[in-house]
């Protein structure tokens, strides 16, 4: 077949199959198109799910009579003028392709009036042909009617969704362009039902709860941060995000309620999805992804828009400080707010046990007993020896700290032998162990319950005791002093072949750690150092080199860089789960103080390195309520 130039109706339904994939395609463009004429209002109706009508009404700067053709012409734009403009777009819009390509596949009426006309003008173009411009009636600003959307094109409206589908794609669109300009006002109708109707507000986070409602919970957490990039040429130039994240009990199990902006613009950013993703590290279960809008402001010459058909993707000057300051920003969200999270007040649920009777309380008799505040300046020793399984590991506490409190308020000494529980052999509750000298109980030998700030807290102690060990974990090797110990007599383990393909992988993020490790045969791994700090807490060597060799997570992780924060993560989240105190383990009051008492020195203490809580609150006015008082 010989080489031919394509007919020009036939190159426009081409573009238009890049531009205008569907309904919601159309909205998006025409939206955008009112915004960079200046819009404080913008009024959107559809019908037939925007196959039969699309009418998008906007008060902006309107199109003077003699321009009107060229708005529908291809390649024809007010946005740039030469190809520098290309490397600092500040518009939506800067092809000059969108009108002509909605006009090339369907009923296009364009009405326009600028604010010093005495009239408007109007023209009809029908799937490619256009009509000469008439005056009409019309008010200051851009009316656009799109009808029988792809009717010339009939293999691209079959698959087109059912109406119900293609509207909701519309609303996604109109609210991203609400959420991206909340000094702008937006109405969205589907037929004779009210989709949107947001009025013009100042306020970011009004505009996301009236927008979104409760996409990110109830009570999502406002986003802020800026930095200064370096340019490359002896200058820099400013970044700064804004938006809302959700609290990590509202995360959800899809990424689709994910919005990122730039400049303004909805753009799908992976890395930048990433960057917020991390920031719950350890606040969450890992399948789990957050819910988040956030507004990525920079100069326009640090992003390129001009990378995808429909301006979905952007591509970064300096993608590691974009990366950076979402991370970053989210982080400090995250650290500013008490995490703990509210449960409701079923006792059966939340302790797994009756409830408990006033007589297994501290009697009301004695002063009100508090855990004595730790000593911020001393360091705490968490200890776990070999013992036999009768035997549990023991919780020192921080050096230089108080003594829990006697009955009376007096400070008792740190060898004073385990109080006695508040339950006798044939006691109903053998599971609860109440401390007298304390105002805490220890339920089932791995609940702790006491009372603090108007609520009755319940604690799991494997996890907060597993946080805690990963905090110091991560502090010591942080500070370079994780101490390794070598074996006089390496520790050998089975591990598959596959496995064992991964050590050399492993060897930099093993080695950091103070492991050394070897392969001993074609099935199996040697251990020759091993960390003093797991050593003294009983964790078998061989074992646990076995088990981070078989573990998917970990290898995923070390694929992003030997020393990437993932993968120490991921292996100090082992090693900390490993050492810390256990389910079962019956811990002395002293213990109990020393661990509550960590709470308030480290990091993320509400969730443990898995995400999983440590804590929850039952307000002491919902029990009041349940129990009628």
């Amino acid at each position: 077949m010989p080489i031919r130039a394509l007919p020009e109706h036939l190159v426009h339904q081409i573009a238009a199959g890049e531009v205008v994939e569907r309904p919601a395609s159309v909205v998006k463009e025409l939206v955008e198109n009112a915004l960079d004429a200046g819009a404080r209002r913008i009024d959107i109706e559809t019908e037939g799910g925007g196959r039969s009508l699309i009418r998008v009404r906007d008060d902006g700067s309107g199109i003077p009579p003699d321009e009107l053709p060229l708005a529908v012409a291809p390649h024809a734009t007010s946005k740039i003028s030469d190809a520098s403009d290309l490397w600092r777009l500040a518009s939506f819009g800067f092809r000059g392709e969108a009108l002509c390509s909605v006009a090339a596949v369907s009923r296009v009426s364009l009405t326009s009036r600028t604010h010093n006309a005495s009239e408007a003008w109007t023209l009809v173009c029908s799937f490619g042909e256009s009509e000469a411009a008439r005056p009409a009636a019309g008010r200051p600003g851009t009316t656009v009617e799109v009808r029988d959307l792809f009717d010339n094109v009939p293999a691209r409206r079959h698959f087109l969704r059912a109406e119900s589908a293609e509207s909701a794609r519309i609303t996604d669109a109109v609210v991203n362009a609400a959420l991206a300009h909340p000094e702008v006002a937006f109405s969205l109708r589907h037929g004779a039902r009210t989709a949107l109707d947001v009025p013009e507000s100042g306020d970011l986070m009004g505009r996301i709860r009236g927008a979104l409602g409760e996409v990110l919970g109830a009570d999502p957490l406002p986003v802020h941060a800026e930095m200064r990039v370096p340019d490359g040429a002896g200058g820099e130039w400013a970044m700064s995000v804004r938006g809302a994240v959700c609290r990590p009990e509202s995360m959800r199990s899809t990424s689709r309620f994910q919005r990122i902006f730039v400049n303004g613009r909805p753009v799908t950013e992976r890395s930048l999805a990433h960057a917020a993703r991390e920031a719950y590290r350890g606040l969450a279960e890992p399948s789990l992804v957050p819910a988040f809008v956030l507004m990525i402001s920079c100069d326009p010459a640090a992003v390129d828009v001009n990378v995808h058909p429909q301006k979905l993707e952007v591509r970064w000057r300096a993608p590691d400080a974009a990366h950076r300051l979402v991370h970053r920003a989210v982080q400090d969200a995250l650290r500013s707010e008490d995490l703990t999270r509210e449960v409701s007040p079923i006792l059966t649920s939340v302790l797994g046990t009756s409830v408990v009777p006033r007589s297994a309380v501290v009697p009301a008799a004695t002063r009100p007993l508090v855990v004595q505040p730790p000593d911020r300046s001393a360091r705490t020793t968490w200890t776990r020896t070999p013992a036999a399984p009768s035997e549990r590991p023991s919780v020192a506490a921080p050096a230089g700290a108080a003594a829990p409190l006697g009955a009376h308020g007096v400070h008792a000494p740190c060898a004073q032998p385990e109080a006695p529980a508040l339950h006798h052999a044939a006691d109903p509750l053998p599971h609860v162990h109440a401390v007298a000298t304390e105002r805490f109980l220890q339920v089932d030998d791995s609940w702790l319950v006491l009372e603090e700030n108007g609520a009755l807290v319940v604690i799991d102690q494997h996890a907060l005791h597993e946080r805690v060990m990963f905090e110091e974990l991560r502090a010591r090797l942080g500070s370079g002093t994780l101490a390794s110990q070598r074996l006089l007599v390496p520790a050998t383990a089975d591990v598959p072949p596959a496995a064992l393909a991964r050590l050399e992988q492993l060897a930099p993020l093993f080695a950091r750690l103070g492991i050394e490790a070897a392969a001993s045969g074609p099935r199996s791994v040697a251990v020759h150092a091993f960390p003093q700090y797991l050593a003294d807490r009983g964790i078998d060597a061989a074992r646990f080199v076995a088990d981070a060799l078989t573990d998917d997570a970990l290898a995923a992780a070390v694929s992003c860089g030997d020393g990437s924060e993932a993968a120490v993560a991921e292996m100090l989240d082992m090693r900390a789960c490993k050492a810390a105190i256990k389910a079962g383990d019956r811990l002395t009051p002293h213990e109990i103080s020393a661990l509550l008492a960590r709470r308030h020195d480290i990091e993320r203490a509400t969730n443990c390195p898995h995400g999983r809580p440590t804590t929850l609150r039952i307000p002491l006015e919902d029990l009041a309520r349940r129990f009628g008082r």
